[in-house]
């Protein structure tokens, strides 16, 4: 089998954008299945949704979707209710008012930032006081076990860039930004048939062995 092609994020998901919406994914799964209920319990009124992609969760809130990549934002545009709520914009300079909302939405895609730190300034600053922050993302465990995050398109699988971090490195960047909950997600019975369509059900076993997903929650101070 060839080598996966490294490419940077936004170069991945220009690549990456008509199809992402038909692409099962374990780990889009999981995170689904163990985001949901933070997000209803935020029971946000102004959310912004950085690194919205195709508008997963910007259609569950009220929220501005933000996203690098114009592509990504493209295919989500076409969706019922997304137009005029999406901006192209990076996490680490985000095109919001300051202290104009309840709840910024970072799903699946911290570790694509290269400038971590200034993100998590951008989500305190975006933040009024006592708002909410919510990160979802590829496990640092899965990471440096050999996980990859990976794509195939027209037989050729490609892998986009991943910026490692932990908890703890999170919380040196996150001035202004209290940790409120750290959780875990690993895959389970609920996505063993993504494994057995893709014809790999023996990946299966291995990969619930290893935690998929982390969640962390924090409040602007």
């Amino acid at each position: 089998m060839a080598a996966a092609i490294p490419v940077s994020a936004l170069e991945g998901y220009r690549l990456w954008a008509e199809n992402w919406d038909e692409t099962p994914s374990p780990i889009a799964a999981v995170e689904h299945r163990a985001l949901l209920p933070w997000v209803e319990a935020a029971r946000s009124r102004r959310a912004v949704d950085v690194g919205c992609g195709t508008g997963r969760w910007t259609g569950r809130l009220p929220a501005i979707g933000v996203d690098a990549s114009a592509a990504m934002l493209g295919v989500a545009a076409r969706k019922e209710g997304l137009r005029g709520r999406l901006a192209v914009g990076d996490a680490a300079a985000l095109p919001v008012a300051s202290g104009s909302a309840d709840l910024v939405l970072c799903a699946l895609t911290f570790g694509h930032v290269r400038d971590q730190a200034g993100a998590m300034r951008e989500f305190a600053r975006v933040l009024e006081t006592g708002g909410m922050l919510i990160l979802s993302d590829f496990h640092p465990e899965a990471c440096a076990r050999g996980w990859r995050r990976t794509f195939r398109r027209d037989g050729q699988v490609y892998e986009l860039e991943n910026f490692a971090y932990s908890v703890a490195s999170l919380c040196g960047m996150a001035a202004g930004l209290r940790l409120d909950e750290v959780a875990e997600a690993w895959i389970g019975e609920e996505e063993r048939g993504l494994f057995e369509r893709a014809g790999r059900p023996e990946l299966y076993e291995a990969a619930r062995g290893t935690p998929a997903v982390l969640l962390t929650r924090w409040v602007r101070e």
